[in-house]
């Protein structure tokens, strides 16, 4: 961990949430990491404090991608419970845990002048935010998605509780941070009808180490270990969930000549891609998840690099994999949806297509395949797009800034 001078600025980031039970590439672990570098470059210092322990951003870049990580095995029994039972008793262990979750604010970060206590925002949780009121510093809540409203999105009902749920499992944290992090506007929107003032929300999307990933890295050994060789190579990394239409890929590949595609995580759907993939005669290379510190290895044995969504699904949240594809320097085919039109330039950074047209998505791998300069020029251009927008530097600065003047205008920290 950094040692810090008396008098240095830090920041403090609370992680609720163990890896452990979750299965790899766990993109929270992932994405507090890539914040906490970032604070201690620009700040000074930074620490992570998670149930597991305080953790300096490598290891919770290492933990949060550790190849060994699975969720408990399904039993015959838990097969046949519904959902709703499930879910019930999820968040019951949530508050529970939340409840027990305490950081002690003699920390190591004692002697550091705090800019800021960071939370990343977990259903029934406020650890980091009586942290921050406890060290007398602004307390910042990171919402990537509300709990409850991206679940019912995507099916998972809470009948009876789902107002509690996020009046009581939510909406504490989000009225009382200081300010609100929302990976996008719509996230945003939501946070606001939960209870968050609007006036201390500021838009962060997802960023990138640019250090971590460069566009110099060589994919020639990642190709040859995994029997690439010459093939276009067309690659995805992810968590293997339903809402990343991975379905839409196998469509758009199907009798693109030479073309593999590689798969780069886990999750519940693996399987069941790669057996669709069998049966539909694409060449298919899944490789697991892999360690965060390599991946930049993977990225580079790709000729282009996919965000997919379907159809009929509000595309809510900001991709951890895009950031760092652009920042890797990869071609780049990603869905025209707002939030990524307005900082991508289709065309320029890349690529954008309908949301579940597989012919459209076709259309531009068939394009990117018989076009080596188009992808050279958009792979330029997405490494610059990254070092202009997507750092995840600029987004503690914007942070550290948007707090400074809260605190010019209204006097300073909240009181809680």
């Amino acid at each position: 961990m950094r040692s810090v001078a008396t008098g240095a600025r830090a920041a403090v980031f609370v992680l609720p949430t163990s890896a452990a039970g979750q299965q790899g590439p766990v993109a929270g672990w992932l994405s507090t990491a890539g914040w906490a570098s970032a604070a201690a470059r620009v700040l000074g210092a930074s620490w992570i404090v998670t149930p597991e322990g305080v953790l300096d951003p490598a290891s919770a870049r290492e933990r949060g991608s550790r190849p060994d990580l699975a969720p408990p095995g399904r039993t015959a029994l838990t097969r046949r419970v519904p959902t709703v039972v499930k879910t019930a008793v999820k968040d019951l262990r949530s508050a529970r845990r939340a409840r027990a979750f305490r950081v002690a604010p003699d920390g190591p970060w004692r002697a550091s002048d705090l800019a800021f206590v960071w939370q990343r925002h977990e259903l029934f949780h406020t650890a980091g935010i009586r942290l921050a009121r406890e060290l007398g510093v602004p307390a910042v809540l990171f919402v990537p998605a509300p709990h409850v409203w991206e679940a019912r999105r995507w099916g998972v009902r809470r009948p009876g509780w789902e107002r509690l749920a996020e009046r009581r499992g939510e909406g504490r944290a989000l009225r009382a941070a200081d300010l609100v992090c929302a990976g996008t506007e719509a996230v945003a929107q939501e946070c606001v009808r939960i209870g968050a003032d609007p006036g201390r929300i500021v838009v962060t999307p997802t960023g990138v180490d640019l250090e971590c990933f460069r566009p110099r890295a060589d994919g020639g050994p990642v190709r040859a270990r995994l029997g690439l060789g010459g093939r276009f190579v067309v690659g995805w990394v992810g968590s293997f969930r339903r809402f990343h239409a991975l379905g839409l890929v196998l469509d758009a590949l199907a009798g693109l000549p030479g073309a593999a595609l590689l798969l780069v995580g886990d999750g519940p759907e693996r399987a069941a891609v790669e057996a669709e993939a069998r049966r539909r005669a694409v060449e298919v290379v899944a490789t697991g998840t892999v360690p965060h510190a390599v991946l930049p290895e993977y990225l580079a044995a790709m000729d282009v690099a996919l965000v997919v969504a379907a159809r009929d699904e509000t595309f809510h949240y900001s991709p951890l994999k895009l950031a760092e594809y652009l920042a890797a320097g990869l071609a780049v085919v990603a869905p025209d949806v707002p939030q990524l039109r307005a900082r991508l330039r289709h065309g320029a950074d890349a690529l954008l297509v309908p949301p579940g047209d597989a012919a459209a998505l076709a259309g531009a791998l068939r394009e990117l395949h018989r076009d080596g300069a188009l992808r050279a020029r958009l792979a330029a251009a997405a490494r610059r797009a990254a070092e202009a927008e997507w750092s995840w530097d600029r987004v503690v600065r914007r942070v550290d800034e948007e707090l400074a003047l809260r605190a010019r205008t209204d006097g300073g920290r909240r009181g809680g």
